[in-house]
């Protein structure tokens, strides 16, 4: 069981790892084109990896509860912001509207059980990162109201804010890991970093809608 344990750790970090490496050429790159939509892929695979190894640890080997906010709030972002280009043209569907409901209900969960768990991190960090998952499911399911809106122009910055957000997020769990002797900085560090990236490529694109425009408008499929 021991072997096992440490296997599982051991692909955590490969598939962390991998994540913030594929997130790079995508966040940094040319938007929309072939290298941006196929390290998007390859992020989202490697951060589901991430999600199931912590699932997988906390429920056989009671691995790092703590952490599974985080890697929560990270997936569902990334899983979110992929959402948001391949229902460009429909806008949400129910299966977003259910996922996004399944999120806030174990974001709710997980506050209800943080009692019996190990708080390595600061507190004030783990109900943030919660906190921040409530606000992101809630905002998921209000888009239901205002489709048309979302489809002509918000789903640009919704798969922006989501994308970016996702990455640091595990860039926050990473650092909060390696380095705990710099917390807190070490755990909202990132986060700063992410959020002003999301307002800055926010403001670009805002400013000059057209350079979204041309790259980001293919087709689903490649998406």
């Amino acid at each position: 069981m021991e072997l096992l344990h440490q296997a599982n750790i051991g692909l955590h970090i490969v598939c962390g790892t991998l994540a913030m490496l594929f997130g790079l050429v995508p966040m940094v790159g040319r938007k929309g084109g072939a290298s941006h939509r196929r390290f998007g892929r390859w992020f989202l695979g490697a951060t589901a990896g991430v999600l199931a190894t912590a699932v997988l640890g906390l429920a056989v080997f009671n691995f790092r509860g703590y952490l599974v906010g985080i890697v929560l709030l990270s997936v569902y972002q990334a899983w979110s912001g992929y959402r948001a280009v391949l229902t460009r043209t429909t806008g949400p569907t129910r299966l977003d509207g259910w996922l996004a409901t399944g999120a806030l209900v174990s974001s709710v969960v997980l506050v209800a059980c943080l009692k019996a768990i190990e708080l390595v991190w600061t507190p004030g960090i783990i109900y943030s990162t919660l906190g921040a998952l409530v606000v992101m499911t809630l905002y998921d399911l209000a888009r239901f109201r205002f489709v048309p809106l979302w489809r002509r122009t918000l789903w640009r910055y919704d798969h922006l804010w989501k994308m970016i957000s996702a990455y640091f997020a595990l860039v926050s769990a990473f650092t909060g890991t390696v380095l705990p002797q710099y917390k807190p900085y070490s755990q909202f560090g990132p986060s700063v970093v992410g959020i002003t990236l999301v307002v800055g490529f926010g403001l670009y694109y805002a400013l000059r809608p057209t350079a979204a425009q041309p790259n980001l408008s293919t087709n689903s499929r490649s998406a």
